[in-house]
């Protein structure tokens, strides 16, 4: 197709050993006219398709270029390299005091308990027993204005984490030598070696967890009252029982752990525990629900006023004269201290509130005033007279709660043999018991007076006899028939 040439001009496109003819000599293609002008076709319409995408991408390319130019740095501010350096160094050397800490404090824990250190076991009972109360009187003469009891001191509270680190020291006391002498009688191999390693670390890490709960269930409600305002009893008690049931769980969980229980046996354990324990002891399940009930429904709080009935003579109730209203002086886990008016503490399982009706004699607005006044049958025509005043005498009372908040009645409700009966119903303002009783009194005295004002003497009783008519206004000879 193309024309041939045996010169040296060589090809449009440059020499190519690939055309080598039979014989030896090299062939040189030139493009043709036809093949020049498809190809220069072929470019234009390439270049026309390459200039619009250009034209189209353009734009975008540098919206993404400007966007990446305007996106905001991760980091605020950046340290100099120096001051990042030297704040890197700080942070790690710190990180290695606080290992060398508590390896330090590993090296003390896992240290064993030899048999002359039972001395340090007897002078810390004597610490508990002794020392703490002699501590505390010292520090008494010291500072007079000190008023703090014993029995709500510190040093009282003490003793139960003192306890709890005694029990520590003679357990571990008594399995460091008893593994020693297991070892003599070669029957340490018997016990899994994880809890041989690491029995020290989670006896350690139980009586910490119970002294934090200890110091929670104590000084938590103080914390919620002076840091927080939280002043209601029973929110605080809420909140309290709450944290303290997380840090049981957690120091269950976390001691298990240290001393090698796997996760997943832990987990089928305390299923398995948790439901063996609620069928076993419903009773105490049931008590400590009555106890998380009564914190959260709240029907009655410490030092307030119940009113109680007894169940099966389990315990006194409100009706003895000697018991009265209960005054509530402390809501437990697992029962409620009650104080009559004898003050015989008397506790009553939280279970029993699940189901009984208690009326608390706290949250009363106002105490009612019942009177039935009797009067002589001569006297029927003045008791209009006197429901008229003593209904006036009441409204005017200050410690007298007036309609519509609640009604005032006097009325004539009965006639008797040989009296008129006059009922009175109010309500009195008045609610502490002290104040409330002297208000009735004068209250009493008061319609007393006006009874007194209106009638003809007292309505004695009138001893019936058989065949006698004592109505009053029969004239003397007249029939009874």
């Amino acid at each position: 197709m193309g024309f041939c040439d045996d010169g040296d001009g060589g090809s449009w496109m440059g020499d190519d050993d690939s055309g080598v003819a039979s014989g030896g000599h090299n062939v040189r293609v030139r493009p043709s006219l036809g093949g020049k002008i498809a190809a220069a076709f072929a470019l234009g319409i390439a270049g026309q398709l390459a200039g619009a995408y250009s034209v189209r991408a353009a734009p975008k390319a540098a919206a993404a270029a400007t966007a990446t130019a305007h996106k905001p740095s991760p980091n605020l501010f950046t340290l100099p390299e120096g001051a990042r350096k030297s704040l890197d160094d700080f942070v790690i050397n710190r990180a290695k005091d606080v290992r060398g800490v508590m390896d330090a404090v590993d090296d003390n824990v896992n240290d064993p308990w030899d048999i002359e250190d039972v001395w340090l076991i007897i002078a810390w009972h004597f610490a508990i027993v002794k020392g703490r109360r002699k501590l505390y009187d010292y520090l008494k003469e010291r500072d007079p204005e000190n008023t703090v009891e014993w029995e709500k001191s510190f040093w009282n509270w003490l003793g139960g984490p003192m306890k709890v680190i005694g029990g520590l020291w003679i357990g571990m006391y008594l399995w460091d030598n008893g593994c020693r002498v297991g070892e003599l009688l070669e029957m340490s191999a018997f016990l899994p070696a994880t809890i041989m390693e690491q029995f020290d670390r989670g006896m350690y890490t139980l009586a910490g967890g119970i002294i934090a709960v200890m110091a929670t269930d104590n000084y938590l409600p103080e914390i919620l009252t002076n840091r927080l305002g939280v002043n209601d009893s029973s929110t605080k008690l809420v909140l309290t029982r709450l944290a303290v049931v997380t840090g049981a769980l957690c120091t269950a969980i976390s001691s298990a752990l240290v001393f090698g229980l796997p996760p997943k046996s832990l987990l089928g354990f305390g299923g398995i525990g948790g439901l063996t324990f609620g069928l076993a002891a419903k009773d105490l399940v049931s008590n400590f629900i009555g106890g998380s009930m009564l914190a959260i429904m709240r029907p009655f709080s410490p030092g307030e006023k119940i009113y109680l009935m007894a169940v099966g003579g389990r315990f006194r109730g409100t009706n003895e004269p000697s018991v009265g209203g209960y005054l509530v002086k402390e809501i437990g886990w697992y029962q409620t201290t009650l104080i009559p008016k004898d003050t015989r503490p008397t506790t009553v399982p939280n279970g029993f509130f699940l189901g009984a009706n208690v009326i608390n004699i706290s949250r009363q607005t106002a105490r009612i005033i019942v009177a039935n006044i009797r009067v002589r049958l001569d006297d029927a025509p003045a008791i209009p007279k006197m429901t008229e005043e003593i209904t006036q005498y009441l409204t005017d009372h200050p410690g007298i709660i007036n309609p519509p908040t609640r009604p005032i009645r006097v009325h004539c409700r009965d006639i008797k043999d040989d009296h008129l009966a006059i009922r009175v119903e109010t309500h009195s303002n008045v609610v502490k018991k002290d104040p409330f009783l002297a208000t009735q009194q004068e209250l009493l005295l008061g319609m007393f007076e006006i009874c007194k004002k209106h009638s003809t003497g007292p309505a004695w009783t009138v001893l019936q006899t058989i065949g006698e008519d004592n109505r009053p206004w029969l004239t003397e000879g007249e029939s009874a028939k």
